[in-house]
């Protein structure tokens, strides 16, 4: 029969299965997370009225989904040319609810399309219509306005829908249309007023707060225009979705770039401050089960995670790797090999534990916010802090039981950060002056 395995190494292995489970579990559930970037988060999560209009507005107004194309290059009748095959080409894509460049040709689609519609609903959209009109008085007046119409150059227009609109309501809706100021037209299609460019309007398909939807969109846009770069014509893209969806791609460039440089710079200094690539990987232990659990925490109570959650909860992370420094250094030393890590038990993970506690009280407040955006970051901190205090209490114990072998630069870095404060009093006065300027900025 064989020996019974030790209780403190079968109480490793099951400590480092569990945490091994918890990652992986963790990382599955981020797998099949949604990330968002929809501003509307950050909006209160029960809106009034007023609030509601806006939120709408944001996410499927008419602003945030136009699309505003200008086509650069050639003369006029190759930008105007170019115009209808683009206009047609986005049209057939689908992915666009308007396509509008002037053009009022029978076969653009689109003026046919409105047509149609704005027949089949003139009286609710006639401002003509009142209860009088349909009176015998008001019925004749309006069939004589219409028939005198026919003896004049609209009569063209008119006599189509004489039998359909007797009363000339399509009239009065097309008067009401009328703009004050319209585009430029040049060879049957809109022109800008200040350069030689042709014009059109686009209104997606995609809500405003869908930016991946948006990101297609506008790629589906460059596609379309692809074979008529080769003309010479070059295309320009502005609007909402095209901001949303720059600004996207700039955040997440920037967001990774501060991260790697920050990982790097704090990688460099713990290994400058222990010397050892097992110390440094153990350091990074925590944040690492702090950032996982703080996603799965936020997914499974939001169903998405918000890009700027994950930016701004990441940096609040970091206070994880003083866990794993603490550690790190107040386990070593211990009189018996293997006992280091019930000394840092016994006397140092109570201020470890009650600096966790003061933290999570501090984001409590964040998690029950009214604003959906700030509730996430609150949750995603206190799990994520909770997190990493659990992985340096149970899991950095089972593998470096004494701490960190190494010694490093610790020393002389200490002697130059108490360098660097003894001399800070010297700019108090610079401190004081900028405090004074921060002040009056405010002010």
């Amino acid at each position: 029969m064989r020996p019974a395995t030790p209780w403190p190494h079968r109480r490793a292995w099951i400590v480092l299965t569990l945490w091994l489970a918890g990652m992986l579990a963790g990382g599955a559930l981020i797998a099949r997370t949604g990330f968002s970037t929809d501003l509307s988060a950050f909006l209160p999560a029960r809106p009034d009225a007023r609030q509601r209009v806006l939120i709408e507005q944001l996410q499927n107004g008419v602003a945030a989904r136009t699309l505003l194309v200008g086509i650069d290059g050639g003369d006029a009748a190759q930008r105007a040319q170019a115009s209808r095959t683009l206009a047609a080409a986005l049209r057939d894509s689908g992915r666009f609810d308007q396509v509008q460049n002037g053009d009022r040709s029978p076969g653009s689609g689109e003026w046919a399309a409105a047509g149609t519609w704005l027949v089949e609903h003139r009286y609710q959209l006639s401002p003509a219509v009142t209860p009088e009109r349909f009176s015998v008085a008001g019925l004749r007046n309006a069939i004589d306005e219409t028939l005198s119409l026919l003896g004049t150059p609209a009569g063209n227009a008119v006599k189509p829908l004489l039998e359909r609109d007797p009363t000339g309501e399509m009239q009065r809706i097309a008067e009401s249309l009328i703009p004050a100021s319209a585009p430029r037209s040049e060879e049957g299609v809109w022109v800008a007023r200040t350069a030689p460019r042709a014009l059109l309007l686009l209104t997606t398909h995609a809500a405003g707060a869908d930016l991946d939807g948006q990101a297609d969109t506008v790629a589906q846009v460059e596609r379309a225009f692809a074979p008529l770069a080769a003309q010479g014509l070059t295309l320009q893209l502005s609007g909402a979705p095209v901001f949303a969806v720059h600004s996207r791609a700039q955040i997440e460039h920037e967001a990774i770039q501060l991260a790697l440089v920050g990982s790097l710079v704090m990688g460099s200094l713990l290994l400058l401050a222990f010397a050892s690539l097992p110390a440094l990987a153990v350091a990074l232990l925590p944040v690492a089960t702090g950032i996982v659990a703080g996603i799965a925490a936020v997914s499974v109570g939001f169903g998405t995670v918000h890009g700027f959650t994950l930016a701004f909860g990441s940096t609040l992370i970091g206070e994880a790797v003083d866990y794993a420094i603490y550690y790190l250094i107040q386990a070593r030393g211990a009189a018996a090999p293997g006992g280091g890590w019930q000394r840092w038990l016994k006397d140092n993970w109570p201020t470890v534990r009650l600096g966790l506690l003061t933290s999570v009280c501090g984001f409590a407040a964040l998690a029950f916010s009214g604003f959906p955006g700030l509730a996430q970051l609150g949750v995603f901190s206190m799990a994520g802090l909770t997190g990493a205090a659990l992985a340096t209490r149970f899991v950095l114990p089972v593998l470096v039981p004494d701490g960190a072998a190494g010694r490093g630069l610790r020393q002389s870095m200490g002697r130059w950060a108490g360098a660097v404060l003894r001399r800070l009093p010297r700019l108090r006065v610079a401190f004081f002056l900028l405090g004074a300027a921060a002040l009056l900025l405010l002010a």
